[in-house]
């Protein structure tokens, strides 16, 4: 009898074990539903960006850091996939020519939230309900991503993604280049390279690493040769620009480690070498230079 009871005892702890074992796919926590639910919404055909911003908002609380940090890069990767057709439907000559109106007026986003045509207004509001905003260059307006939106979700995520969109939005608020034309002055050009690095270094492991390295290519090009109308060295004299020069100067005595500050200082000890001057040596160093970043 006593035997017949031990071999009930361990079936009855074999079952439990399995039933507990089994569980987790028997029963999904909340949190694995929120993840299998944002994977069935992203494989939607007729998915809207608005759908996707409403699900992170109503679920990102419910997850843990690494979850959180995948709902928000899958609106970010939303987000990047859509833009295009957004361009398009900017691609009005009608509408075009309605915003120019408002542009003329000194224009803020603001001002195309309160245009008197309606079509204006809400196109800019659904817009802005899809997480972009409005901006203009070259005479025409168009919709980036607004990546100051994106700060609503920093304290659900891990430091690296938070630090992340804070770069992001900085190029978002203040985008560096606009009609071939630095937005930016030399300096805060030459520290958001500086930050960006940082972030590479700080952040190794992370999973933006790559777009940011992708950013800091693009400031490497603006720190050797300037953009087409803001160039590094005037076309006529071939001089530095003055400001350029001074900011170079400073960052080079304050910044003294990474490897972008190594770039700018030999850079610097190339340039003042021939003079503050554009020569075939400059431009070889720099061709070479932007060629390794």
């Amino acid at each position: 009898m006593r035997k017949n009871v031990t071999f009930i005892t361990c079936v009855l702890l074999g079952l439990a074990l399995a039933f507990i074992y089994n569980r987790g796919n028997l029963f999904p926590t909340k949190e694995e539903k929120v993840m299998a639910g944002f994977a069935h919404l992203l494989a939607k055909e007729d998915l809207t960006v608005a759908e996707v911003i409403a699900y992170v908002d109503r679920h990102i609380d419910e997850v843990r850091t690494e979850n959180a940090g995948k709902l928000v890069l899958g609106l970010e990767a939303v987000q990047k996939e859509k833009l295009a057709a957004w361009e398009r439907l900017y691609d009005d000559t009608t509408l075009q020519a309605k915003m120019f109106q408002v542009y003329q007026r000194n224009w803020t986003l603001d001002d195309l939230k309160r245009a008197e045509d309606e079509a204006v207004r809400e196109l800019v509001a659904v817009t802005m309900a899809n997480g972009y905003k409005v901006e203009t260059a070259e005479g025409q307006f168009f919709p980036v991503i607004d990546y100051l939106y994106y700060q609503k979700y920093s304290a659900a995520l891990s430091p690296d993604l938070t630090a992340y969109f804070e770069l992001m939005a900085v190029e978002s608020e203040a985008t560096p280049v606009k009609d071939g034309a630095l937005m930016i002055g030399w300096a805060e050009l030459l520290q958001r390279a500086k930050r960006q690095e940082q972030f590479i270094d700080g952040y190794s492991g992370s999973t933006q690493v790559e777009p940011v390295r992708a950013l800091l290519r693009r400031y490497v090009t603006f720190a050797l040769f300037g953009c087409n109308n803001t160039p590094l060295f005037s076309y006529q004299t071939k001089t530095m620009d003055p400001e350029a020069k001074l900011a170079y100067n400073q960052f080079v005595v304050q910044e003294t480690e990474g490897d972008f500050a190594a770039l700018i200082k030999e850079y610097l000890q190339v340039i003042a070498a021939n003079d503050y001057r554009l020569t075939k040596e400059v431009e070889a160093f720099r061709q070479a230079a932007v060629a390794t970043w």
